[in-house]
């Protein structure tokens, strides 16, 4: 069987542009110091790019899972890391939800729901990460990720959401490698 990957569509970049959840505004670090009270309360965690995960530790909160790309503005990003933290590793194009990255989710989570932090690394992108975290992670969790030039989106995970994130995932180009 060949592996797949799911594509963005030109359409469905438009329809993203719009955040996916509650954006918050501002300036780094005031999104950031809005949004501690809300992370203080202990929910489950995914933090989706580099900078988010960055200033999210910066308010001394460690997100069960940390998705990023070591790239922010062409600086070198080396997140703070639990000692128990696992690590995972995938391939991700721009512009791309593939199955490396829709399985190191999934397993992210099951590992993390066990009391581990798991900090996954991709090569390539992981603008798009916030849609299978959304999926994959239980309800009530909270998925964080940058909306550039704006703010920091805060996704409370509910059932309309997964239903969103899934139809998202739909209306997105199936490829095929190896075929």
């Amino acid at each position: 069987m060949s592996d797949f990957y799911f594509l963005l569509t030109p359409e469905l970049r438009g329809e993203l542009k719009e955040p996916l959840g509650e954006l918050i505004e501002g300036e780094i670090p005031k999104p950031y110091l809005r949004l501690r009270p809300i992370l203080e309360k202990d929910a489950f965690t995914i933090t989706v790019g580099d900078v988010v995960t960055e200033n999210v530790l910066r308010l001394g909160i460690e997100p069960n899972i940390a998705v990023y790309d070591h790239k922010t503005k062409r600086r070198e990003y080396s997140p703070k890391v639990s000692s128990n933290a696992v690590f995972l590793t995938v391939k991700n194009p721009p512009g791309t939800v593939t199955k490396a990255l829709l399985n190191a989710l999934r397993k992210g989570v099951e590992i993390a729901l066990r009391g581990r932090r798991v900090q996954v690394k991709v090569n390539g992108e992981e603008d798009l990460a916030a849609i299978p975290a959304v999926l994959y992670a239980p309800l009530g969790s909270l998925v964080l990720y940058g909306q550039p030039d704006e703010g920091v989106v805060l996704i409370k995970v509910t059932p309309e959401c997964k239903r969103r994130c899934a139809q998202i995932l739909s209306k997105m180009e199936v490829v095929h490698d190896g075929d």
